[in-house]
């Protein structure tokens, strides 16, 4: 079995559609090159110091920081209007026939309706044929996935609109889940309440998370202590990966690593994918949810 992702074809120049994507989609920068795939980064601002997702930020070290500064201020943002409306043309200028841009979900985040304003400012004022934004309705290398087949079909000269009609069925047999080392985070953030945070802190109850249909985020799973989240997160992948033919993980972790190698044993042990990498969760998913985030994303063909 491979223990990393299938080996990608050289870019074609001459491809019908070039592939945009964002760095929420984690693909490591060696496969972005060879499958010419444009990513766009967003930033992380960690008390006064913004960083660009993938370009100068750490994540182990941030991680590692956040551990030691309870406080630590860290946010998040989306490239703006002008950044996309930049990265599409610099793609229009470098012989694009197509664009389509691969994004993460637009319930959470601003990218989605940035890229697509920037795509009607930029088709208004040239003669490119077209440019698409797919909304995934995924985040993490889930997306991740969508964007690299994407790209692998595009190289091959499919066109754009079987390219966008085969990502609509290909959505369905993509997803991952996610479990939290502690709910601190939610709770600082505010996207829980102090009383739930409190509760699930004496019982020490975990949530499972994923993303439904709609790319929002649903409770999957309620685990009793981080053992028990590997648990819920291999049974819940191996449930919506049932009648796979050929299937590809990735161990996602936030400071975890420990972790995600049993994680990575298990899904090997109980699913039995044809290949799987482990993977750091980018800052922009843990600036809310804390390290000690681990998850499985998952990409199965019938």
């Amino acid at each position: 079995m491979n223990e990393d992702f299938p080996s990608s074809s050289p870019s074609n120049p001459a491809a019908h559609v070039t592939i945009v994507t964002d760095s929420v989609a984690q693909i490591p920068s060696e496969i972005a090159h060879q499958l010419n795939i444009r990513v766009m980064p967003l930033t992380v601002t960690v008390k006064d110091t913004t960083y660009i997702d993938g370009i100068d930020l750490n994540p182990g070290n941030l991680y590692q920081r956040m551990r030691r500064e309870k406080d630590l201020p860290v946010k998040t943002s989306a490239p703006s209007v002008g950044e996309f409306y930049s990265a599409f043309k610099q793609c229009y200028e470098n012989g694009a026939k197509n664009i389509l841009y691969v994004g993460l979900t637009g319930k959470l985040s601003g990218a989605i309706n940035a890229a697509t304003v920037a795509a009607k400012m930029l088709s208004e004022e040239t003669n490119i044929p077209q440019i698409k934004i797919f909304d995934t309705r995924l985040a993490t290398i889930a997306e991740g996935f969508l964007a690299m087949e994407a790209a692998r079909l595009a190289n091959q000269g499919i066109n754009l609109d079987q390219l966008l009609k085969h990502l609509e069925e290909e959505r369905q047999r993509v997803g991952f889940a996610a479990g939290l080392e502690t709910l601190e985070y939610l709770a600082r953030s505010g996207r829980i309440s102090k009383a739930l945070y409190l509760f699930g802190n004496a019982t020490k109850i975990l949530p499972v998370v994923s993303l439904n249909n709609d790319g929002k985020v649903v409770l999957v799973s309620r685990a009793i202590g981080y053992h028990q989240v590997l648990k819920e997160i291999v049974h819940y992948v191996k449930h919506e990966v049932t009648g796979f033919h050929q299937l590809s993980l990735a161990v996602m972790h936030a400071d975890a690593f420990h972790w995600a190698e049993t994680l990575k044993e298990m899904a090997v042990e109980q699913i039995h994918p044809d290949d799987i990498m482990i993977t750091d969760f980018t800052p922009v998913m843990v600036a809310h949810s804390g390290p000690g985030m681990i998850g499985m994303a998952y990409h199965w063909r019938p």
